[in-house]
C-alpha cells in the first residue's frame, strides 16, 4: 500500500475504534496500532495527515517580496476558507495549507481570482493617460487592485475555525514549515488620484462572483456578472 492508502486505512480504523461495539472498537484499535508499528507512523503523523498543502498555479512574477495588494488577496482567501498560506520566496509561489478539501479550493480560488485581478488591473493601466509618469500609473493601478480585492472580500463570509484546528495548523507549521516571517508586501507609492483609483477598483471588483460549492470536494466556481 502507498503511504496515502495506509493513512486512509488508519483513519478508518481509528474511527471504528470509537464504536459503541466494544469488540469492534478493540479490534480496530489493535489493527491500527499494528499498522502504525509496521510502518513507523506516529500519532502526530496521523493527525498531521489531515492537513493538505496546495500551490496556486498562477504566479505574478515577484520572486522575493510581493506587493501589498497580493498579500491582501491571499489574506482574504485565508479568511474565507479557514486556511493559511506561505509565500515561497525565490519561487514566487503562494501555497495554502489547512484541512485538505478547503486548502485545495483556496488554491484554486487564488488561481482564478489572480487571473481576473491581473486582467482588470491591466485594463485599468491601459486606460491611463500615456503622458502620466510610470510611477504614478503603478501607484494608481496598485490602489485599484486593493479596491478590487475589498469588493470581492465583501461578497464572502469569513470561516471561523475551531481551536483544535488552529492548534493542528500550528503543529503543521512547526513540523513542515519551520520559522516563517509575516507577509507584509510592498505598499503602493503615494500619488494623485489614488483614492479615485481605489474606488474604481472597488466598483470593478463587485463584478466578480464567488459560488460556494455544496461540498468540500466540489470545485469553487468563480465567474463574472453579465454585462
Amino acid at each position: 500500500m502507498s503511504q496515502k492508502a495506509i493513512m486512509e486505512r488508519l483513519k478508518k480504523l481509528m474511527a471504528l475504534s470509537r464504536s459503541s461495539n466494544a469488540h469492534e472498537a478493540a479490534a480496530a484499535l489493535a489493527r491500527a496500532q499494528q499498522l502504525m508499528h509496521e510502518h513507523q507512523i506516529t500519532e502526530d503523523d496521523l493527525v498531521l495527515s489531515n492537513v493538505g498543502d496546495f500551490a496556486c498555479r498562477f504566479t505574478w512574477g515577484a520572486k522575493t517580496r510581493p506587493t501589498k495588494y497580493q498579500t491582501r488577496l491571499w489574506s482574504m482567501i485565508n479568511a474565507v476558507f479557514g486556511v493559511r498560506s506561505v509565500f515561497m520566496e525565490g519561487y514566487g509561489q503562494i501555497r495554502f495549507y489547512g484541512l485538505s478539501d478547503r486548502a485545495e479550493i483556496a488554491a484554486y480560488t487564488c488561481d482564478v481570482l489572480s487571473r481576473q485581478l491581473r486582467q482588470a488591473r491591466a485594463d485599468f493601466l491601459g486606460a491611463q493617460n500615456k503622458r502620466i509618469k510610470r510611477t504614478t500609473k503603478i501607484s494608481r493601478a496598485d490602489n485599484f487592485a486593493e479596491g478590487w480585492i475589498l469588493a470581492v472580500r465583501s461578497k464572502a463570509q469569513r470561516l471561523v475555525i475551531s481551536r483544535e484546528e488552529e492548534q493542528l495548523l500550528l503543529r503543521y507549521e512547526d513540523t513542515a514549515l519551520g520559522e516563517m516571517e509575516e507577509m507584509t508586501g510592498r505598499a503602493a507609492p503615494p500619488s494623485r488620484r489614488s483614492d479615485q483609483a481605489f474606488c474604481d477598483g472597488h466598483r470593478e471588483g463587485r463584478k466578480a462572483q464567488l459560488h460556494a460549492p455544496m461540498t468540500g470536494k466540489q470545485r469553487l466556481a468563480i465567474g463574472r456578472e453579465a454585462a
